[in-house]
Order: C-alpha cells, then sequence, then structure tokens
C-alpha cells in the first residue's frame, strides 16, 4: 500500500471509530506530523553541512583578512567582492542542495553517491573561488607618476616573476617601491614595447620597480592636499582625526599620498622617512 493510500486509511479509519468534530482535527494534523517525520533527517544534514561549511568559511575568512588582503586591501582590493562568491557556493548552496537531494528513504550505496557528488561539485567551486581570491591579492604597492597602484599576484606571475625576489625592496606585505620612468628614448621605447604587445602596463613591469626609500623626494613631493579633502568629506576627517591622536603626530608633520585600487581609493599617511603610518579611506568607487 503506498503511503498516500494509507494516510487515506487511516483518517477514514478514525472518522468511523470517533467521528464528528474530532475528525476534522486529525485529518488536518497528521498530514503535518508525518511531513515532519519524513523530512527532519534532511534539514538535519542540510545543518550539519552549513555548519561544517561556517567552520570552514571562518578559517578562509581569517587568512584573507590577516594575511592575503590585510586593512584596507580587503575593502579596496576585492577582498570582499571575491569572498562573496565563495560566501555563496560554501554557505547556501552546498547546504541547500543538500536539503533537497538527502533521502533517507534511498538505498545507502545511492545516498553516499549523492552526497559524495555534493562534497566534489563544493570542493571543486570553493577551490577556483579560492584560488582567484589568493592570485588576486595585492603584493606590491607601485608608485608611478603622482600615486600609488595595487599590483596583484597574478600580474607578476604572468612576468614570470619569483614573489620571494620582492624582498629585495622590503620585508613588509605589500612591498612598496617606485616604478622607474624610462630616462632616454631606447628605455622608453622598451617600456612601450611591452606595454602594447605583452599588455602589461609600466606600474606592472618587474624591471622599473626600485626601492621606495631611493626616491622619498620624488615621492613625498606629490603629497595631496589633505586639507582640501577633509574640508569635503566629515568620515576621512573623523579617521584621520583618529590617526594623528593614535599616532602622537600633527597633520602639518605627514605626507599624504594617493593609492588607487579597483574597489576604493585611498590616501597613504607617511612621516618624513616615507615610512608608512596610516592610511585614511575614501568612499566606494561606484561600479558602472
Amino acid at each position: 500500500m503506498s503511503e498516500a493510500l494509507s494516510d487515506i486509511f487511516i483518517y477514514s479509519k478514525f472518522i468511523y471509530t470517533h467521528g464528528g468534530k474530532r475528525s476534522r482535527f486529525s485529518i488536518l494534523h497528521t498530514p503535518i506530523i508525518s511531513m515532519k517525520t519524513k523530512y527532519k533527517p534532511r534539514f538535519t544534514a542540510a545543518g550539519i553541512h552549513f555548519l561544517s561549511s561556517l567552520l570552514i568559511f571562518s578559517i578562509l575568512l581569517w587568512v584573507i583578512i590577516k594575511i592575503w588582503y590585510p586593512q584596507p586591501f580587503f575593502s579596496a582590493s576585492g577582498g570582499w567582492q571575491g569572498l562573496k562568491i565563495v560566501a555563496l557556493v560554501d554557505l547556501v548552496l552546498g547546504p541547500l542542495i543538500t536539503l533537497v537531494i538527502y533521502n533517507t528513504e534511498k538505498p545507502k550505496k545511492e545516498l553516499y553517491q549523492d552526497i559524495g557528488t555534493i562534497v566534489i561539485i563544493q570542493l571543486a567551486a570553493l577551490s577556483f573561488g579560492i584560488y582567484t581570491i589568493y592570485s588576486e591579492r595585492p603584493v606590491v604597492l607601485a608608485f608611478w607618476d603622482r600615486e600609488f597602484y595595487t599590483i596583484p599576484a597574478s600580474a607578476l606571475d604572468k612576468q614570470k616573476i619569483d614573489l620571494n625576489s620582492l624582498e629585495q625592496f622590503s620585508d613588509q606585505t605589500p612591498v612598496m617601491v617606485y616604478a622607474e620612468k624610462p630616462t632616454t628614448v631606447e628605455g622608453l621605447k622598451e617600456m612601450l614595447k611591452i606595454t602594447q604587445e605583452q599588455q602589461i602596463p609600466p606600474t606592472q613591469q618587474f624591471t622599473r620597480y626600485r626601492p621606495l626609500q631611493s626616491y622619498s623626494q620624488q615621492v613625498l613631493q606629490h603629497s595631496v592636499n589633505i586639507s582640501e579633502i577633509i574640508s569635503v568629506n566629515k568620515d576621512m576627517a573623523a579617521q584621520l582625526k583618529d590617526l594623528l591622536k593614535e599616532t602622537k603626530t600633527q597633520q602639518k608633520d605627514n605626507y599624504y599620498l594617493a593609492l588607487k585600487s579597483k574597489y576604493q581609493n585611498i590616501i597613504l599617511v607617511f612621516n618624513a622617512k616615507v615610512e608608512q603610518i596610516g592610511y585614511i579611506k575614501a568612499p566606494y568607487i561606484k561600479s558602472t
């Protein structure tokens, strides 16, 4: 006898035995009890899947914020944008698929195959997301012309540059460098050739990188007018006030250099020795 017919049989028997008003109560509530019993294992399995995924996501979040995208780069260089995709796969799609597919009425072998398929798909998607976030992490802040630019690891990987070679410039992460402009016609032609043929802009050309400290005068002379900026932005003014209090410095003692990034521009704050002492976040860049 099918489950549906069995339910009808039970309802009929109850009506015949008790009748009247009480039978209507049973007809309304018996199917609900049956559904709760049937779907409880699915919600349990989906819940366990969600908690396991949450643990993995929490560990990944810590690595991204503390190691790969330390502030202010988590918001400025796309750490949060990449993390949203991972969160969708890890915390939403995985548990949701488990809720839909998990069924204890299936043979154990088939059930294990379904679970294994879900895990493989989720791990593949998660691995791709992690790889993308990792390859786009900022590894260099290159000063070019009047401002700094964030350079992702993928830009140097494209040139087959060993990232350990960045240690010659600094031991900090990301490394700050000065991207030197060509001083000869031949040098200019070479830079333009690489830009046009290999699609590598000057800010990403490793051969242009020089130690930032050796070009302090060229860098600091491009300090922006911070008074003008904070006069039209109360949030940035408040950030600067907190920074000056924390570093025990005065506004006129520091230098303020623009950092151009993909999602949010930043003002990097330096002392006279070209040592970064902090930063000020600018408003987010609106997507077009």
